[in-house]
């Protein structure tokens, strides 16, 4: 199998591994940031909502919000590399590392927004449950 050929077809193999990642990064996020708003300004008035809660609460939307936004940028992103690698293959080859450093970047970033707000939102339901 010819270089170009076995590139494209790994290149395509971590492509769907990046879209696996991304939907549920989306799927998760968008769940979680919806019902956590629903909740937390639901219960604004009972009490339950410290501002300790909805700091951390406010704290993890943005960084759930964050993590979409970077991986809707990292799809785009991949979708632009893959226009490149289609019809400019020589480009391609002489900037393939800068290319997957900024790709990395996103991702990376993106994943680390994510785990961050579904710490900090996990921090302000164990503050829910402690003062129940």
């Amino acid at each position: 199998m010819p270089s170009i050929e076995k590139n494209v077809e790994e290149w395509r193999e971590i492509r769907s591994r990046v879209d696996s990642i991304a939907s549920a990064v989306f799927l998760v996020a968008g769940g979680a940031l919806s019902l956590s708003i629903t909740v937390v300004v639901g219960k604004a008035d009972s009490g339950l909502v410290s501002s300790e809660v909805a700091s951390h609460s406010i704290c993890a939307w943005y960084a759930l919000l964050i993590a979409v936004l970077l991986f809707l940028l990292l799809k785009g992103y991949l979708v632009i590399q893959a226009f490149i690698l289609q019809f400019k293959t020589d480009f391609m080859n002489r900037h393939l590392v800068l290319l997957n450093v900024v790709g990395w970047s996103i991702g990376v970033l993106g994943f680390a927004a994510f785990v961050t707000g579904l710490f900090r939102m996990v921090q302000a339901a164990a503050l829910v449950v402690g003062t129940l």
